[in-house]
């Protein structure tokens, strides 16, 4: 039997994109301004630095309970690594077919 790959949800979303995309770029500053590396900071939240590095790349949605752990193990704010206050939803249109969701 072949192995499947999953497939992973795009965002469409913009809203959703822009906080997804600032997260990636705020977790790879703090991760490297601490000089750690994805295998460590994986290591440190019990996870594989594949995880780390899907964050890091905008192809993992993280959950609120992804970011207050991250910002633990960095010792940061959540704030650091995603300031909400920063987006309002009517700076982000929705897609042309109305919906946010895929």
């Amino acid at each position: 039997m072949g192995q499947t790959k999953k497939k992973r949800k795009t965002i469409k979303d913009p809203l959703g994109r822009g906080l997804v995309d600032e997260f990636a770029q705020n977790l790879r500053a703090a991760r490297k301004s601490q000089h750690l590396t994805q295998d460590r900071l994986g290591y440190m939240l019990n996870t594989r630095y594949s995880r780390i590095s899907d964050f890091e790349r905008s192809k993992a949605d993280p959950r609120l309970s992804h970011i207050a752990e991250l910002a633990r193990a960095l010792d940061i704010s959540p704030g650091e690594l995603v300031d909400l206050c920063a987006f309002h939803p009517r700076d982000y249109p929705l897609p042309p077919d109305g919906h946010a969701r895929p």
